[in-house]
């Protein structure tokens, strides 16, 4: 038994009715609340709604594909500023790139602000057929420095759409680097011959450090950036994440937020990973940075000229242009098709 301070046994607690109606609540309240979410997630993704998702998908890959087309005028119609010199507002920049954490392509060992590097193998055979991730990294700097003959400018990447220096290494050329090697004996597989049924290859994207960089985005003072997430989606998640679950009397509508508060926690953690953190840098309030902006103006960080970026910007136009028209239009064709043989 333990004692108190001066000596005295403690008094032992005993659970009582109302402690094992309050467990029973607890109990309940956590049923209930996995049950309304697999009961919401089957209401809203299920046989019947998957043409309407699809079509969403298609839509919002249109609506990608005409973002991309405005980013392009946009790159092609505004004048390249200094770094010291470049007005408020929207600005293009062109110069090179610094940062103090930088790290090294997997393959090539470049030093390089950003990196991805991804393994895939071919399967030809079940329902499975095409190319399968077998190895996924990358890596960004959060923040950079622009330099030109003029001077420095820094650069807050959240939320840049990049326009890498890309690099193939497949089976049927022969073997890779030996950085590439490893990374494939890292998966556990071993690289095929030439004439191998499951070919793989290594794919690469890169923006050097030290290296050619265009910069287009917002140029503001660092006191014009807010503290806080000022999109709804970051907002709510930050909010469900830092409210830790409280269970307020013995009630079961307590109980009930209580689980409530939990699945909200939970389910912000987990999606966190999905949306950048939001840590503007820590400099003097009136130092000017470029950033993505909250009026929806193009941010484009590339590792190539502006004729490149161009080019690159146009194709992405015209591949999402495309695929989400045509993906809508399957998407009605089939749904018409359907409706049809259920009509007969």
């Amino acid at each position: 038994m333990k004692q108190a301070v001066d000596g005295r046994p403690l008094p032992r607690y005993r659970f009582g009715p109302r402690d094992y109606l309050q467990l029973a609540y607890l109990i309940v309240a956590v049923l209930l609340v996995g049950f309304i979410g697999l009961f919401g997630f089957a209401l809203i993704f299920n046989e019947v709604t998957l043409f309407f998702w699809v079509f969403i998908a298609g839509f919002f890959a249109f609506r990608h594909g005409f973002i991309q087309y405005r980013n392009r005028l946009a790159v092609s119609g505004t004048a390249t500023a200094k770094a010291a010199s470049a007005a408020i507002g929207l600005a293009e920049l062109s110069g090179r790139g610094h940062a103090e954490d930088v790290r090294k392509a997997p393959v090539t060992e470049s030093p390089c602000l950003f990196w991805s590097v991804e393994v895939h193998q071919w399967q030809k055979r079940g329902k499975r057929r095409g190319w399968h991730s077998k190895l996924q990294k990358s890596f960004g700097v959060e923040t950079l420095e622009l330099e030109d003959e003029s001077g420095r400018v820094l650069v807050w990447t959240r939320r840049a759409e990049l326009i890498t220096v890309k690099q193939v290494w497949k089976s049927e050329d022969g073997n890779p680097p030996e950085t590439a090697l490893k990374l494939v004996a890292a998966t556990g597989l071993q690289w095929p011959d030439r004439s191998s049924g499951y070919p793989m290859k290594v794919t690469e994207e890169r923006i050097l450090a030290n290296a050619s960089l265009y910069v287009m985005g917002t140029l503001s003072e660092r006191r014009q950036i807010p503290d806080t997430p000022t999109s709804f989606l970051p907002r709510l998640l930050k909010g469900w994440a830092n409210t830790a679950p409280r269970l307020d009397d013995q009630s079961f509508g307590a109980a009930f937020r209580f689980a409530t508060q939990g699945a909200r926690r939970w389910l912000a953690r987990d999606l966190s990973t999905l949306v950048p953190k939001w840590t503007p840098p820590s400099v003097d309030p009136h130092q000017v940075v470029v950033w993505k902006g909250d009026q929806g103006r193009p941010f484009i960080i590339a590792g190539v000229v502006e004729k490149e970026a161009l080019s690159a910007l146009s194709r992405r136009a015209w591949m999402y242009i495309l695929s989400g028209g045509a993906l809508m239009a399957g998407t009605i064709l089939v749904a018409i098709w359907k409706l049809t043989d259920v009509i007969r």
